[in-house]
This record gives C-alpha cells, sequence and structure tokens, in this order.
C-alpha cells in the first residue's frame, strides 16, 4: 500500500505539469523564508504580495482538477491524502511565485494588458466569481475585486510566458534527439580493460564478457546525447547496428558497446519535445535568475501550515484556468 500510495502521490505531482506555469523552479535564485510579512500574506516578491486568498483559491482548483487521476479518487481516504495535500500545496506555491516573477518581469520591462485585453480578463473575471458557490466563496474568501486581480496578474503572466517562448528555437535535429539503444559494459580497470579488448578482438561474444566482466548493474541501456561523457559518445553515437565498440577511455574508467539500435524512432521523437521542454523551462529560468536578488522577499511559513486543501464536498470548483483561456488567448 506504501508503494501505491507513493506512486499516486508522484503521478499527481506530474500530472501539474501540464498547466502552463506550473511545475517551474525559480532558476537558481532561493526565496528568503522570514517572519515579516504581513498575516494574510503567503508571501512577497519586491512590491507584490500573494494574499491568502489567492492561494487558497489556486488549492481549491488544484484539487478538483487533478483530486482524480485515471478516474482514481485521490481523496477518498485509501491513499495518503496528507502527502498528496503537501504535493498539491508546493505545485501551488510554485506555480504562484512563478506567476509573480513574471510579473515583476513585465513590470520591470514594461509589458502591460492592453485595454482589450483588460475587458476580456474583466469579463472572465466576472463570469468565474459568478460560477462560485457560497462555500468556495467562504472557503477562498476571495471577492469579486480580488478574483479581477488575480486573473489581471495570470494573464500578464501568460502574455509574458508566450513572448518569452515565442523566442525559443524548438528546431531540433535528429541527431540531437536521436535516441539509442546499446549493451555497456564499464570497468574501472585498466588492464582488466585491455584483457576485454583482447577477448572482443579474438572473438569472443559482447554477452558473455559483460556478463563476466561488467562493473555496472545493468548492461542493456537506452539514453541520448548528454548521459555519457562527449569522448565517449563521439564513439557510441557512430556504431552501426550490432557493431561494437573498442575500448572506450573516459574519465573514471573504460566503456565498451553493442549497439543494439541506433535511432530508436519513437523515442528519438519523444525526447524532442522534452527538449523543446527544457528549452523553454531554460528560457524561464534565465529571467528570473536576472532579477535582482534583491526582490526575492520573505515566505510566510506559519501561515503556509495553517492552510489546508478544503475537505467540504461542496468546494468544487476547478474552472479557474478555463475560463480565462476561454476569454483570452496570447499567441
Amino acid at each position: 500500500m506504501k508503494l501505491i500510495k507513493k506512486s499516486l502521490a508522484l503521478l499527481l505531482v506530474a500530472a501539474m505539469s501540464v498547466i502552463c506555469l506550473a511545475g517551474c523552479t525559480i532558476g537558481d535564485r532561493e526565496i528568503y523564508f522570514a517572519s515579516k510579512s504581513r498575516w494574510h500574506t503567503v508571501f512577497k516578491i519586491g512590491d507584490m504580495s500573494c494574499s491568502r486568498d489567492e492561494y487558497r483559491m489556486y488549492l481549491a482548483n488544484y484539487k478538483n482538477i487533478y483530486g482524480k487521476v485515471y478516474d482514481t479518487d485521490l481523496w477518498n481516504g485509501e491513499y495518503d491524502t496528507d502527502t498528496i495535500e503537501t504535493s498539491i500545496k508546493s505545485a501551488v506555491l510554485e506555480h504562484l511565485t512563478k506567476v509573480y516573477s513574471l510579473n515583476l518581469f513585465a513590470e520591470n520591462n514594461e509589458i502591460t494588458l492592453t485595454e482589450q485585453e483588460m475587458e476580456k480578463v474583466e469579463d472572465a473575471a466576472k463570469e468565474y466569481y459568478d460560477s462560485l458557490n457560497r462555500a468556495e466563496k467562504k472557503y477562498t474568501g476571495a471577492s469579486k475585486k480580488e478574483v479581477k486581480e488575480m486573473y489581471t496578474r495570470y494573464a500578464l503572466a501568460e502574455k509574458v510566458y508566450k513572448q518569452l517562448m515565442g523566442q525559443v528555437d524548438e528546431t531540433v535535429s535528429e541527431d540531437e534527439a536521436r535516441v539509442m539503444q546499446a549493451l555497456v559494459l564499464y570497468v574501472s580497470d585498466e588492464d582488466t580493460a585491455n584483457e576485454i579488448q583482447t577477448s572482443i578482438n579474438n572473438g569472443a561474444t559482447f554477452e558473455r564478457l559483460a556478463s563476466t566482466y561488467n562493473e555496472l548493474d545493468t548492461t542493456k541501456v537506452t539514453f541520448g546525447r548528454g548521459t555519457y561523457e562527449t569522448s565517449v559518445e563521439d564513439v557510441v553515437f557512430h556504431l552501426d547496428n550490432d557493431e561494437v565498440s573498442d575500448k572506450i577511455p573516459s574519465s573514471d574508467g573504460y566503456y565498451f558497446f553493442k549497439c543494439i539500435n541506433k535511432y530508436d524512432e519513437e523515442l528519438s521523437e519523444a525526447n524532442k519535445a522534452n527538449i523543446v521542454k527544457e528549452r523553454r523551462e531554460a528560457a524561464i529560468n534565465s529571467v528570473v535568475s536576472e532579477l535582482d536578488k534583491e526582490y526575492y522577499a520573505d515566505l510566510n511559513q506559519k501561515l503556509i501550515d495553517k492552510i489546508h486543501v478544503s475537505d467540504d464536498q461542496e468546494v468544487q470548483t476547478d474552472s479557474f484556468f478555463s475560463v480565462l483561456d476561454s476569454h483570452i488567448k496570447f499567441k
């Protein structure tokens, strides 16, 4: 059961990454933990403060968007709801921190919403606020004015995000994305490596040598660029199917490879998407990293510890993001 609970929690965290701005780290910058925030302030970045109401609004929506994974109710008591709540609270904090960071970037670069965009934001805010029932308004504590402010911040963050993503080079070559499958044999001792090389030259099978000498936990590997040292990859990625490499020196030992599949088409295509995703994250993180350290104020951990995901069955709101998206899209 513990394994199931852990897997579900990890799956929940992975699912959260589909929200545009969620699941991102804040570059190499640290948010300072302190107690200077006002009681109803969750965190401050620069002169901007995230309120308890906004944090609760995101919590309610996150819970109901990701409260079920593959039709499994994660809140039915069978699973580790404390771990799930911790995961949701952490994801919401990261999401909101990114929203506020992008707003700070917008302020510093004089990026604003146009009059037409603000009209759409106001329409979305009104629609969403009117959709909230009494229990949802009570839990979040958000007023109509606050919802409009939340939507304004989120829309501006989306606008900045889209502009930054438009600058990301999404062209990925087949060689850069290539994922291959191989058998690997690694030893740390040069004399042993020379013995293996001699055996290969004399016709010994790679599989037998690997089963005898390999110091790694596994023999069959699937990998792309950046997995091994450049000097190793320069050899490995030139192997043809069934070809065995000679001894390849590395900084800590010696490698031998037998190529099984020099280009796994399905995995390589998937890797292209991963590379683009990494470039996008790098673009966002580089922006935040450029912000002066003095902008990062403090996090009200005591308040965060006291806030919990609502267990009220009447709190079902899950359309905070989708309502705004239905009114305004940035290209």
